[in-house]
């Protein structure tokens, strides 16, 4: 996978094993990455120490001779100037109390060894774009905070709410730097303030030259709002799946619901979506909210891949005291490539024929696993993709 910067960032490997450092090297300068290296704790320390060099990012292993990785990320953020750095720890430890402790001790995120290299950059690329959004909004609260001194009179009412969106946006910069120390739930509450922060700045600098960098802005908030959400879910569903409670639901309800909220995309589009259920018993035992958010995730692939005026299906039916929900559409279906890396995190297996690395499939796979449902994934016959997923029915006469 090759990957291309506007700038080179520079990534600093910390490891004492001669054999790591080498392949993630490897990975990272063909991908257009500066490195540098370190094989101890200390030395990492020293590299990175008040008139040392700047770096974008550290690849911190954690069992290391010495100063573990825990203890080096705990001295780094000790440090002002490093207070922010991007910290993702290496390694072959993935237990929940292993990764919590990772990230008490300032780590935003962890890979496990063995590494997939497409893991490993997709990480490092979420990181690095964290980074430069909080440089942005620093860059838009400079260029904002000028241009309430330059309002008229007329515009004083605007200014005192600008204000106090400024104060907010502050409030949301505090809880998402707590976010990077420590994922939890509440990464939701600054990325849904950021999101509509930008709306509300788009409407107010529409005619100004700073349009197209709010754009940038907001579109680059909701990308990581959407796999922000996702990797909650995910590392819930890992580590805590007991947390989601199950009761006996309707799916044809919650498909219905899922349609209703993807209206304004539906028309925008002029994509119809055609909804069909041919079973009365349409009851099974789940969770609700992962439901909701999996068969969301398949009817956005839908959309996104759909061109405009044909139409996707959504039909409900039962097999074999199997509750079947399948969703068709009627785009170029899925590569090759996509169909041999199936349900893999951020691989092409969730996408059609583009070249688009994500979670959605990967995330539908879990949320099904959860419900102990079957998922298929396949292109039908004429065009398009089919994804089939498969219940246990619940026996409402017993």
């Amino acid at each position: 996978m090759e990957i291309t910067h506007s700038r080179k960032y520079k990534v600093l490997v910390v490891d004492d094993n001669s054999e790591n450092i080498r392949i993630i090297g490897s990975i990272l300068r063909q991908n257009d990455y500066q490195v540098g290296f370190a094989t101890r704790g200390q030395q990492a320390l020293d590299i990175l120490g008040e008139k040392g060099e700047d770096y974008d990012l550290i690849l911190l292993d954690v069992n290391m001779p010495g100063l573990n990785g825990f203890e080096v990320c705990k001295m780094i953020r000790e440090k002002s100037r490093l207070k922010d750095l991007p910290v993702i720890y290496l390694t072959a430890n993935g237990e929940p109390e292993h990764v919590m402790e990772g990230f008490s001790s300032g780590g935003q995120d962890y890979v496990t060894k063995p590494f997939h290299s497409g893991e490993l950059l997709a990480r490092i690329g979420t990181h690095l774009e964290l980074k430069e959004s909080r440089e942005q909004l620093k860059q838009m609260n400079a260029i904002l905070e000028e241009k309430v001194k330059e309002r008229t009179m007329e515009l004083q009412e605007a200014n005192k709410k600008l204000g106090a969106a400024n104060r907010q946006l502050e409030q949301l910069d505090e809880a998402k730097a707590g976010f990077l120390r420590l994922i939890s739930h509440e990464i939701n509450t600054p990325l849904n303030g950021i999101v509509g922060f930008t709306e509300i700045l788009k409407d107010l600098l529409t005619d100004t030259e700073y349009f197209g960098f709010i754009e940038n802005l907001s579109e680059s908030a909701n990308r990581l709002k959407e796999f922000a959400q996702a990797s909650l879910v995910i590392t819930g569903l890992r580590t805590s799946p007991e947390n989601y409670k199950k009761g006996l639901i309707d799916i044809g309800e919650i498909t219905e619901e899922v349609i209703t909220r993807q209206t304004a995309v539906v028309k925008q589009k002029k994509i119809p979506v055609h909804f069909q259920c041919d079973t009365d018993n349409r009851t099974l035992e789940g969770n609700a909210d992962l439901l909701k958010i999996c068969l969301t995730n398949l009817l956005k692939n839908a959309l996104a891949h759909t061109p405009g005026g044909q139409a996707i299906s959504i039909r409900i039916t039962d097999k074999d005291s199997r509750l079947l929900v399948l969703v068709e559409d009627n785009g170029p279906g899925f590569s090759a490539e996509a169909l041999r890396t199936l349900f893999n995190p951020f691989s092409s297996s969730d996408v059609h024929h583009d070249s688009n690395k994500g979670l959605g499939l990967f995330l539908v796979k879990m949320i099904a696993d959860f419900h102990q449902a079957e998922i298929s994934v396949s292109n039908r016959k004429s065009k398009g993709a089919k994804v089939a997923l498969a219940f246990s029915q619940v026996n409402l006469s017993n």
